[in-house]
């Protein structure tokens, strides 16, 4: 007789065992494994009669009545006695069979008599679509199904108690009624039963063989090689033969098995022993186990009453022990699930979801362009995370690099410091600005001793496959060369005897127009590096924004195709104006009513007067004081003496003043027009191809086509919703 502390036990546990069953109706086991127990062996074991026994429901004994699905059978305690059976429908279920499975239920039963048992399972067999016992296998019809057969037993004197019964295993099929799939079927069915590590095994196996030879026991090792969940339960005591009882009991009493919860013994009904009620069973068990030899065996290991209450026992503990730990795998399990959904993003099977899905992404893209135009970039995580969404800085930066450069190495030749050919200093001496050549000085001009970086702005990185569909849009590699140690003077001079005409005093006006291109050609490679490297940086800008916002790789790739041909578009009118801004400069009439360009020529012409009266100053005295003078013969001799050498020299002059405004000129229409308009903040730069006016306008089929699901994910993410909904609502009972 149960102790009193073991009575408050099993009175204090029915809660969690409720629990554990109503998780395992909400199919939680499929994804987290809960403490049960599970009766498996084979057909001949003896299997059903244990159940019988431990149940009081009339199993079918015969190969050709066992049961083809899984069978949970609950205890309850209850101020009524009833019986409820209905279906736990197998997860791998289309919606339409849950449905149907879900409402088959029997709740008029109080007791089952064994055709009353036989007609349940008759018609639970036809609702899951598989023969029911006694029936002939059907070609092309499933004799065993994968759904949950749960009968629920309550009434006053029942203790609580969960079995699961799994269908025997057999060796061969027999012919008209299983086949060799059903056989590797109900193997598999009894391994994936067993093989979770909250799961107790009760392996039946028939007590006259030898247990060396039971298919059941390897199984259940294999699943527990320790024996740590494993309790034996021998059957048939009364047909051991005679002298081999000893090896049995040696068994139950431990001295010669591996299984740490041992075995246990109960004796079958035989085939008068139908008509006998569960008491009288029960006597006729303990009768039985009152004889010599088996009434040396412990009364805890003999008998169905024992064996109920050890089966308690262990449910109990295990529930106590593991409970706590599968509260904390569904809050884990639960959490997975929701990561895994939020990287799917959200769900978009219908086209208003499509279309949901890129209207928030296009505004949040727009937002975020917004601030990285505004260098607002405390205003968003991203650009702390992603340094190459910070636009405006490496706009700015490209900027002032292409300044630099077309300063320091833009000239062919370098302009003489100079403004008389005599003592020219253009191949060598100071420059004008000792200072930094990172920014060029308001009046400074480089000179051949200065150091030269090499350009930034320059394309001569290999071809990144990043921007491979820029390949045929922005230049190619190319570096620029620094300007050449060449006399100026003598090349203008060169230049000037080839296209002089019968021009008097002066020289040919086309002149200064082929000088200047020939100063300014490295402007052209210059001007599209750096717009090439603008268009690197929006693309790369684009792609890593959509990156950093939409998680769905299929997504982003399929939006960067639908918008790549109108950035090629837009890339391209980018480059085709630097190409016009180039052409209007380098080509065009030599044009500008910039005051510094008079201002500059009439500082050389002053320049190169005062070079020439240097040492003809003379300091005469007046009344009201000295005043330096200089003879008029001195300033007729100061005159140069060959035509050539003056034309020379105000060509140079003229020139040299010219590019100093032309040059800065054209680097701020290049980055005004050409970088920021047609790039960046123009109302059709790349940066505002993506909005959600953009998104308004697609068709169905391009919704469909850029944010459509695919067959993988939106399988996943059912999958996935059908899992919360289970977990919830686990999460939900385990909190009740």
């Amino acid at each position: 007789m149960a102790s009193a502390d073991e009575q408050l036990k099993r009175l204090t546990d029915p809660s969690l065992l409720d629990k554990i069953d109503g998780l395992r109706e909400l199919n939680i086991s499929e994804y987290i494994p809960l403490p049960q127990l599970v009766v498996v062996g084979d057909q001949s074991s003896g299997k059903s009669s244990v159940l019988e026994g431990l149940t009081d429901l009339p199993f079918p004994r015969d190969s050709g009545l066992c049961t083809r699905f899984v069978t949970q059978i609950t205890f309850r305690r209850a101020e009524k006695s009833s019986v409820i059976v209905s279906i736990i429908p197998s997860p791998a279920a289309d919606t339409t069979t849950k449905g149907k499975l879900n409402a088959f239920i029997i709740d008029d039963l109080t007791l089952l008599s064994g055709d009353e048992f036989i007609t349940v399972l008759s018609k639970a067999c036809n609702a899951m679509g598989i023969p029911a016992p006694g029936q002939p296998l059907v070609p092309g019809r499933s004799t065993f199904s994968d759904d949950i057969l749960k009968i629920e037993l309550s009434g006053p004197s029942r203790q609580h108690l969960s079995i699961i019964d799994v269908p025997g295993i057999f060796r061969t099929p027999t012919e008209g009624v299983t086949t060799k799939e059903d056989m590797a079927r109900v193997q598999h069915m009894v391994k994936s039963y067993i093989k979770d590590p909250r799961t107790i095994i009760l392996a039946v196996v028939p007590a006259p063989v030898d247990i060396a030879t039971q298919e059941i026991l390897s199984m259940a090792e294999e699943a527990d090689p320790l024996g740590q969940r494993t309790l034996g339960v021998l059957t048939k005591p009364d047909l051991v033969d005679r002298g081999a009882e000893e090896h049995v009991i040696d068994l139950v009493r431990g001295t010669r098995n591996k299984l740490t919860l041992g075995y246990c013994m109960v004796r079958n009904r035989g085939q008068q022993d139908k008509s006998l009620s569960s008491t009288s069973r029960h006597d006729k068990e303990k009768q039985f186990f009152d004889n010599a030899p088996w009434s040396t065996l412990d009364r805890d290991r003999v008998g169905i009453p024992a064996l109920q209450d050890r089966l308690r026992d262990l449910l109990v503990d295990i529930t106590r022990q593991e409970f706590p730990k599968v509260k904390h795998e569904v809050d884990k399990r639960l959490l997975a699930c929701e990561q895994k959904l939020k990287f799917l993003g959200p769900a978009r099977e219908t086209d208003d979801q499509q279309r949901t899905l890129l209207l928030d992404l296009a505004a949040k893209s727009q937002e975020i362009t917004s601030h990285a135009l505004d260098a607002y970039y405390h205003r968003s995580s991203l650009f702390r995370d992603h340094p190459s969404l910070r636009l405006a800085t490496r706009i700015v930066d490209l900027h002032s690099t292409f300044s630099t450069d077309v300063w320091l190495k833009g000239h062919t030749l370098h302009f003489s410091k100079s403004t008389m050919r005599k003592g020219n200093e253009s191949a060598a001496g100071p420059s004008d600005d000792t200072n930094s050549a990172a920014e060029p000085p308001t009046n400074a001009e480089p000179s051949p001793t200065m150091d030269i970086p090499e350009s930034t702005s320059e394309i001569n990185e290999p071809e990144d496959p990043k921007f491979s569909e820029l390949s045929d849009v922005i230049q190619g590699p190319w570096r620029c060369p620094a300007p050449k140690q060449e006399n100026i003077f003598d090349r203008i001079e060169s230049m000037y005897r080839n296209s002089r005409g019968f021009e008097l005093g002066t020289f040919d006006p086309s002149l200064l127009p082929i000088i200047f291109q020939q100063q300014s050609k490295k402007w052209d490679g210059l001007a599209l590096a750096y717009i090439s490297d603008v268009i690197r940086v929006v693309h790369s800008f684009l792609k890593d924004l959509l990156s950093a916002l939409c998680l769905d790789a299929r997504v982003r790739s399929n939006l960067l195709a639908s918008i790549n041909d109108e950035l090629l578009e837009r890339y391209k009118k980018a480059i085709s104006h630097t190409k016009f801004i180039l052409s209007v400069e380098r080509n065009g009439t030599l044009l500008t009513t910039n005051h510094y360009f008079n201002d500059n020529l009439q500082k050389a012409r002053v320049e190169r007067l005062q070079n020439a009266l240097k040492g003809q100053v003379s300091d005469i005295k007046f009344s009201s004081g000295n005043r330096k003078m200089v003879s008029v013969d001195a300033v007729i001799s100061s005159v140069p003496m060959g035509n050539i050498e003056h034309m020379v020299e105000d060509i140079h002059a003229i020139l040299k003043s010219y590019y100093k405004v032309a040059r800065k000129r054209f680097v701020d229409v290049v980055c005004m027009q050409a970088a920021d308009h047609f790039l960046v903040t123009g109302p059709d730069s790349p940066l505002r191809l993506f909005t959600p006016s953009f998104v308004h306008r697609l068709s169905l089929d391009s919704l469909n086509l850029i944010a459509g699901e695919d067959a993988v994910s939106k399988r996943t993410r059912n999958v996935l919703n059908h899992e919360m909904k289970c977990l919830k609502a686990g999460k939900k009972l385990l909190r009740g």
